[in-house]
């Protein structure tokens, strides 16, 4: 009998210790497998940003960023469409950052657990999945045709707004959501009010978060162009540039739309232009992008303080 429990004993360890050398491979197989696609990712990223730094960076210059475009497009530079994109992003700014930070705060201290708080953020769920076409769509049908203000800058904006609004109106929810429950009761036991606490104490200490999605989401914007195409895009005009409140009523040239025109139009525009353009947009998502770290670790540091 003794022996019969020792070969079962013996049988059992062996099992288990095969299911064990099972699991460690099956997770060193796992982890070479998501390790290799990281590192497919990052030189597949790495790779674009080198061809497009290769091809773009030999035409540009202060001269190609700060004159119009000449000769039929054919030479000159592209500052109508950097200021154009400049223009966008600061008018998107300007009406999504009410909307969607009261939107967020609605959410997060307002609207409850209840059927129509669920319908909401299932409303704003899906048109942050809904493509950028759609809402380009949309602004052409209701800003530019039925609303009569044509292809214009502020038609563009309010399309580009209504396209970050998911992303602003998501990302402060999380960032008032985040905000440790013993602040707020600190405030409960000063003895302010609801407001107070969600002024005083929620909103200071949620602004890193709230600012860097908000600003990272109106850089993806930046390189949005359906949105603008058949909202607020000229491809070329001739003549001095609008000035004033006027320009809220006149298409404006921008980075995105120069740059799908470009392509689309192969052998019109000089292919170093077009790398240009590539490159500068880049550049100018890039630096919306690091203005938002700054921002954030700077506010952060207040707070430390």
């Amino acid at each position: 009998m003794e022996g019969i429990g020792d070969s079962a004993l013996v049988v059992a360890r062996s099992l288990q210790s095969g299911r064990r050398l099972r699991r460690q491979l099956a997770d060193k197989l796992f982890t070479g497998a998501l390790s290799g696609i990281a590192l497919f990712s990052v030189v597949a990223v790495l790779a674009i940003i080198g061809v497009i730094i290769v091809k773009g960076l030999p035409i540009i210059s202060w001269s190609f960023l700060t004159s119009p475009p000449a000769e039929g497009m054919t030479a000159g530079g592209i500052y109508p469409m950097i200021r154009g994109s400049v223009l966008l992003m600061v008018g998107t700014l300007v009406i999504v950052l009410p909307v969607g930070i009261l939107g967020g705060v609605f959410l997060a201290e307002y609207a409850g657990t209840n059927v129509f708080s669920r319908f909401i953020h299932a409303s704003v769920a899906s048109l942050a999945g809904t493509p950028s076409v759609i809402f380009g769509l949309f602004g052409l049908a209701v800003f530019v045709l039925m609303m009569k203000m044509g292809v214009s800058l502020l038609a563009g904006c309010l399309t580009l707004a209504l396209f970050t609004l998911p992303a602003v109106v998501f990302t402060t929810e999380n960032a008032i959501r985040s905000v440790p429950e013993s602040f707020i009761e600190a405030g409960m036991a000063l003895g302010l009010s609801r407001w107070q606490i969600l002024w005083k104490i929620v909103l200071p200490n949620a602004i890193p978060g709230i600012l860097t999605g908000v600003v990272l989401s109106t850089g993806r914007a930046a390189g949005e162009a359906p949105p603008i195409l058949l909202t607020a895009g000229i491809y070329y005009a001739t003549g001095a540039l609008p000035r004033g409140w006027e320009i809220l009523k006149q298409p404006v040239a921008n980075l995105p739309y120069h740059l799908a025109e470009g392509y689309r139009q192969g052998g019109v525009i000089p292919e170093a232009i077009v790398w240009g353009t590539c490159l500068t947009l880049m550049l100018f998502v890039l630096s919306i992008n690091i203005w938002a770290i700054i921002v954030r670790t700077r506010v952060r540091r207040r707070q430390r303080w």
